[in-house]
């Protein structure tokens, strides 16, 4: 395994043993995009309702804010690229259509080549070189996965995904258990044990989760912190800041807190 971390980018190969994971698989999420590219291994891999038993040359794009897991089976290697980037890196418009692509894709060896590519670059050049060629090959991957309209066999719960897009479409607003299950008809106990069986997180956290990413996002673009707190529904300033310490680790100013 090898890393190579600069300015807002993160990129990782990976091959995990048996009993030598190099990571937690568990269910999470997060305010960057990230990108898995599949090598080998014995993986399925869940992405908000949607999920694949993976095969060689797969690659899964999960947006910011999108809960996530693997389920792994060591019994063979885990092997694959990860590459974790924030979308500031990218150009305006890569921003503007990012969220278009879809979760999993196989276009390898096209793919393939361009993680060929991140390695030699990590081999042959200081990090500030590695840095410039790897915002010109991220670019060129994602334009690639936004042209890429072959479809991809994967399990899909399409109630599950209604309801996490009527959340991403809403998280502005006040989300409570009982609005949910008012507005798809169901009850509040069909709704937390689907989650719980699909998700593999409670819906409530899933839901606090994505409003402190939604607020990171909105801070980091200049935004008042104190009427971003307000926009997305937390009750006061003071609840904002511990939650935001609590996941980031850092406070809404940026600062470290260990």
């Amino acid at each position: 395994m090898f890393q190579f971390v600069f300015s807002g980018l993160d990129f990782a190969h990976k091959l995990d043993e048996r009993e030598k994971p190099t990571e937690n698989y568990e269910k999470h999420l997060h305010y960057f995009y990230e990108i898995v590219y599949f090598v080998r291994g014995k993986v399925n891999y869940h992405v908000e309702g949607e999920s694949k038993k993976l095969t060689n040359g797969d690659l899964v794009f999960i947006g910011a804010g999108r809960n996530h897991f693997a389920e792994v089976n060591l019994i063979e290697c885990y092997e694959r690229y990860v590459l974790k980037f924030d979308s500031a890196l990218l150009p305006v418009y890569l921003q503007n259509r990012i969220k278009e692509i879809r979760t999993f894709h196989n276009l390898s060896p096209i793919i393939a080549g361009i993680f060929s590519n991140l390695d030699l670059y990590i081999e042959n050049h200081s990090k500030e070189e590695a840095f410039i060629l790897f915002e010109s090959e991220l670019q060129k991957l994602l334009v690639f996965l936004l042209c890429d309209k072959k479809e991809i066999r994967s399990e899909y719960d399409e109630n599950i995904a209604e309801i996490i897009e009527w959340i991403d479409e809403h998280i502005e607003e006040p989300i409570s258990l009982k609005r949910i299950a008012s507005t798809f008809h169901y009850s509040s106990s069909q709704i937390c044990n689907a989650f719980k069986k699909n998700v593999k997180m409670p819906l409530m956290r899933m839901v606090k989760a994505k409003k402190l990413i939604a607020a990171r996002n909105a801070i980091e673009r200049g935004e008042k912190k104190n009427e971003v707190a307000l926009r997305y529904s937390f009750e006061n300033y003071s609840t904002f800041y511990r939650l935001y310490v609590k996941t980031f680790h850092e406070s809404p100013s940026g600062k470290r807190k260990d």
